[in-house]
């Protein structure tokens, strides 16, 4: 044991640099980072971790700077990696957010909102409820696992303490927001698809029976057809979340891409 605190002693600046990468992923990703685990939980994690890679992918060469100043903005460029990896797995996070907004703006709900202590702001209720189902699936898919992988596949491919980012990487981010996007309004699309042709079929109904009153009928019944199709489409989306979560990896292996020059 001796031996090996010795050892991390005497490349205690290799050490602090995987550090760095390590614990950024870590405390700014939305599934170990969250803010209901103890701050000690995740320094812990990422001391572990990177204490695990450290003997993993030892030392090869010395880690060139001449003063203090330069050892800082080594550190800057790791703490970077962790966090646009971080970044991919965020957005990802938040396509439920986006959906949600969606689908409670169609059925009735816009104006219904719950804190999200994570990210210290009111979100969608349907969001909030979908953006708990991916979390759990994630889990539920070893997806978790595969995000330590990622960190493994990044030391591997990308040496500490020797990164230069590619000026391609800002187009790689906004290609990630803009997968994103387009991901959330297509889990969000069937409720979204139902609350148009509902529109279109009380549109008709008004125009033959003027004397109704939509808005004590129509309410009601969106919310009520809303719920059902979010009942029938969350079996669904449970199934489709393991397709995002391949997108989610890509990303990930486009934001990995957009750090080698």
């Amino acid at each position: 044991m001796s031996q090996i605190v010795n050892y991390i002693l005497l490349h205690a600046d290799y050490f602090v640099l995987m550090l760095f990468r390590v614990g950024a992923l870590i405390i700014a990703s939305p599934v170990f980072g969250r803010v209901i685990i103890p701050a000690r939980v995740k320094i812990g994690l990422a001391g572990s971790l990177a204490f695990l890679f450290f003997v993993a992918f030892p030392p090869a060469r010395a880690i060139e700077y001449s003063s203090l100043f330069g050892f800082a903005l080594i550190a800057m460029s790791e703490l970077m990696i962790g966090i646009a990896l971080a970044f991919v797995t965020n957005v990802f996070f938040s396509l439920t957010f986006i959906s949600g907004q969606l689908i409670d703006m169609q059925i009735g709900f816009g104006i219904v909102n719950v804190y999200d202590q994570q990210n210290n702001t009111q979100i969608p209720m349907v969001g909030n409820l979908l953006n708990i189902i991916l979390l759990l699936v994630f889990f539920g898919v070893n997806g978790h696992q595969r995000l330590i992988q990622i960190i493994h596949l990044t030391i591997d491919k990308l040496p500490v303490g020797g990164v230069i980012f590619s000026p391609d990487i800002g187009l790689v981010a906004l290609e990630v927001f803009a997968l994103s996007f387009m991901l959330a309004v297509m889990v969000a699309m069937p409720v979204v698809a139902s609350g148009l042709v509902m529109e279109f079929a009380f549109g008709m109904l008004i125009r033959t029976v003027p004397q109704m009153n939509m808005f004590v009928i129509g309410i009601p019944a969106k919310i009520g057809i809303g719920a059902l199709m979010l009942l029938i489409v969350t079996p669904f989306f449970i199934q489709y979340c393991s397709s995002l979560f391949n997108e989610l990896f890509q990303g990930v292996a486009l934001m990995f891409g957009g750090m080698m020059q």
